[in-house]
């Protein structure tokens, strides 16, 4: 929204409108669609400051800047445990959504601990949204463009990790202009050395218990031996899963 914004105070710096109309659409109330910033971009189009084809150019950096913000106004648990799976698998089809009914023939053991099921290998699905800390207001507004995300340093967190129960992590990184992906096998997280206890329980993440279950916390730089192309993703995973099978 600054960029957007940016533009608007050079319009409204160099305008030739009536300035009383200017501040009395700034006072007006936002009701979606009619926002205040489309507001003022249609007075400037009908005074003539700007052209269409300036509005459009405008609409469609503002929209290529934006295109998953909405994921930013998700709850919770929609995002971290739903969404995260079904963009996965609308990607690859290939992934099985692990359920007794999907996997009980090859997998009886099943109770839940994994996501996805492709040829042996049990898939654990994770994602995290890249937000300032700093800033109040709603998650949306503090949401990252992927070069502020990167200049911040900013640490994904990845929660309820339980390497014993899969063979490879699909990590998602949400921006509100790209998605950054990194796939790793379970020993590949431990090896990092940045799993620590969940806080909900003391003896999560401790090596030696039965089943474990940690967090992490990893900027993108600490990532970058697991970062994966989009479309990579399937293969990188049938690569390491086939790895893991062999340990």
């Amino acid at each position: 929204m600054k960029e957007l914004i940016t533009e608007l105070k050079k319009l409204r710096n160099n305008t030739k409108g009536d300035i009383n109309i200017i501040k009395e659409i700034e006072r007006q109330k936002a009701l979606f669609p009619f926002s205040v910033e489309n507001r003022l971009l249609a007075y400037y189009l009908s005074i003539g400051e700007i052209t269409y084809e300036q509005y459009s150019k405008l609409d469609s950096e503002y929209c290529e800047r934006n295109k998953y913000l909405d994921l930013f106004d998700m709850a919770p648990r929609t995002y971290g445990q739903t969404w995260g799976e079904q963009h996965v698998r609308t990607l690859f089809p290939q992934f099985i959504k692990a359920t007794k009914e999907n996997v009980s023939l090859e997998y009886p053991q099943f109770d839940g601990e994994f996501d996805l099921w492709l040829d042996g290998i049990r898939i654990e699905v994770k994602a995290c949204r890249a937000n300032s800390t700093k800033a109040g207001g709603s998650l949306a507004s503090r949401a990252y463009l992927h070069s502020e995300a990167k200049s911040a340093g900013f640490k994904y967190h990845y929660q309820q990790l339980k390497p014993s129960c899969c063979d490879v992590f699909i990590w998602i990184g949400t921006c509100r202009d790209e998605l950054i992906y990194w796939v790793l096998t379970s020993d590949e997280l431990q090896k990092t050395g940045k799993l620590g206890s969940q806080h909900r329980n003391e003896n999560t993440g401790v090596k030696g218990v039965k089943v474990f279950e940690g967090q992490i916390f990893m900027t993108e730089e600490e990532l970058s031996p697991f970062l994966v192309d989009e479309k990579d993703i399937l293969e990188a995973v049938r690569q390491k899963g086939k790895k893991t099978k062999l340990l």
